[in-house]
């Protein structure tokens, strides 16, 4: 039977049994984005590279697919926290932040702040304060969240680089403006030089210039760069590590029980039955004619959908995002034989020992077709993410001189009208793909 004939069957099952809620596995303190929230990533041209900002929104739109929520980035190359690239910070308000009516906003400034020392931390303590004042006061939460370290190479600094330290001194002043204006405080920058150092000590990062690194220019970072900084701000952002998890104990040859299913629903499938059943808790199946487990799992949420090129940070000791931010777990006591191949909808995910299955194995990465769904997913939110960025910055802000405004403002109503189309079409396609699917899962012994 494939997995599209099950449909039909397990929206009665989901109708009848809801699944359970993330929430209700979320950490001590709530997360930072809510449902129904118009969320926006505000900073400068770090935040403009649009790769942490687009794995912080893979994350939320596929942990929470009933959500309603959308997200937008707003960076601006070489801007302050005084919006010094905008025109200041009334104007870039007006201008680029209020139309887009945040109802919660993460603030990443600093890296260009610091530069003036000592002399410009009064600035930036007051730029900030004065920039979560005029969010609160539009109804937005905030979080504000400290630098991105460099990535450099001089003896006896954190992370290589001496300038880490005034960018500590600019964020131990921002931890005061949050506690002062009851911000959320999110603190990347140190977590950050310790994950570089860590990757420098275990050799998976350059010690020395030539190397593999995180931030290839000191400052702006590749992709397992922006893994690591939306790591970090998730973590401070209170985000849930639970996707979904499923525990089944052999009872007996070709019996089985479920002992354990969070935000997943199962439905067994065997040669004994003539469809799928939904499986609670506690009853024992038994597949008299095969030494296969095989059943249907509905997750009630997708893996975090994370980008290819950042497997350079995944290699680096103690720096775990999927455990952490991405349990999408499968487990299974009491095996009899020494090695099992698991298999979802007839494609082959890998084998795996028998104490590795009793351990627990972690798939967010190495799931099949629904890792390629997560995919499609990123890609969708990535193009999304590039269109709006060419609204916002080339259409919407664009200046025409005086003589060419009168023909400018007619184009330019209708250029925006096309580019709100495409992203309101992307938007109904991320919707549909961060939905999760029934797939038929097959667990059998192997010679």
């Amino acid at each position: 039977m494939k997995p599209f004939a099950l449909l039909p069957l397990l929206a009665l099952v989901v109708a009848t049994q809801a699944l359970p809620s993330c929430a209700q596995n979320a950490p001590e303190k709530p997360f930072f984005f809510r449902d129904g929230d118009r969320a926006m990533l505000l900073g400068d041209s770090i935040t403009a590279q649009r790769k942490y900002s687009t794995l912080i929104e893979s994350f939320v739109l596929s942990r929470f697919p009933d959500w309603k929520i959308s997200f937008r980035n707003t960076g601006w190359a070489g801007d302050r926290a005084n919006f010094v690239q905008r025109g200041g910070q009334e104007n870039g308000l007006k201008r680029d932040i209020m139309p887009l009516s945040p109802t919660a906003v993460a603030i990443n400034f600093g890296m260009n702040d610091a530069r003036s020392g000592e002399n410009g931390l009064k600035t930036y303590v007051d730029t900030s304060r004065s920039l979560v004042e005029a969010l609160n006061q539009a109804g937005a939460r905030v979080a504000l969240i400290t630098p991105s370290s460099e990535e450099k190479y001089d003896a006896n600094q954190p992370a290589g680089s001496a300038y880490n330290l005034m960018l500590r001194n600019y964020s131990e002043a921002l931890s005061g403006v949050a506690m002062e204006k009851n911000a959320l405080f999110v603190d990347q920058l140190n977590p950050m030089i310790g994950t570089i150092e860590a990757g420098r000590a275990a050799g998976v990062l350059a010690p020395a210039q030539g190397g593999p690194r995180l931030i290839p220019d000191a400052v702006h970072p590749n992709w397992a760069g922006h893994m690591v900084m939306a790591t970090h701000i998730l973590k401070g952002l209170g985000a849930p590590s639970l996707v979904s998890s499923v525990e089944i104990d052999v009872t007996a040859p070709n019996s089985y029980r479920l002992t354990s299913s969070q935000n997943a629903l199962i439905a067994w499938r065997g040669s004994v039955l003539s469809q799928p059943q939904n499986l609670l808790v506690g009853p024992v199946f038994i597949n008299k004619n095969s030494p296969n487990l095989s059943f249907v799992r509905t997750d009630g949420a997708l893996p975090w959908p994370i980008h290819p090129d950042t497997k350079l940070a995944l290699d680096i000791p103690n720096f775990k995002p999927l455990d952490e931010l991405s349990r999408y777990d499968f487990k299974v006591t009491n095996l009899s034989q020494p090695k099992y191949e698991l298999s979802i909808d007839g494609q082959s995910i890998g084998t795996f020992s028998r104490e590795q299955l009793s351990a627990g194995v972690n798939l967010s990465n190495n799931a099949g077709p629904i890792t390629a769904q997560s995919q499609q997913l990123l890609q969708k939110i990535l193009d999304k993410n590039d269109i709006f960025a060419n609204r916002w910055r080339n259409v919407q802000i664009f200046q025409a001189p005086e003589w060419l405004k009168t023909e400018i403002e007619t184009a330019r109503t209708a250029e925006l009208a096309r580019l709100d189309a495409q992203i309101a079409a992307l938007e109904s396609e991320i919707d549909v793909l961060r939905k999760p699917k029934p797939h038929v899962w097959t667990l059998k012994p192997v010679a």
